[in-house]
């Protein structure tokens, strides 16, 4: 039986991409994003889906966009996506809204 990371992958993290995103940053189409930490490095480009990319991005990931396709350099590389700890963060429900009352 596959775990619910194995399934969140299975949907949302399609394929690797780093030439694309390599020929869209020499083209000047999409602009590398500056990481955080000076020492932490991108060292894999994934395609994601949107859902992926907004709680890749709320994790505090690089994500970039380019039309309709969401991009997600891994910094966890190498290794498998399962062991990934941005993944495993991602893959986790959505909290519930909090009410505000009346």
């Amino acid at each position: 039986m596959k775990t619910r990371l194995q399934r969140y992958i299975e949907q949302n993290v399609f394929c690797r991409c780093g030439q694309a995103v390599s020929r869209l940053a020499e083209s000047g189409l999409v602009a590398r994003p500056e990481m955080p930490d000076s020492e932490t490095e991108i060292r894999e480009w994934w395609l994601v889906s949107p859902d992926a990319a907004r709680a890749l991005r709320a994790a505090g990931q690089p994500v970039l966009q380019f039309c309709e396709l969401y991009l997600w350099g891994r910094t966890q590389a190498p290794g498998p996506l399962k062991d990934d700890p941005a993944l495993a963060q991602a893959a986790q429900p959505a909290e519930p809204p909090v009410p505000t009352g009346w």
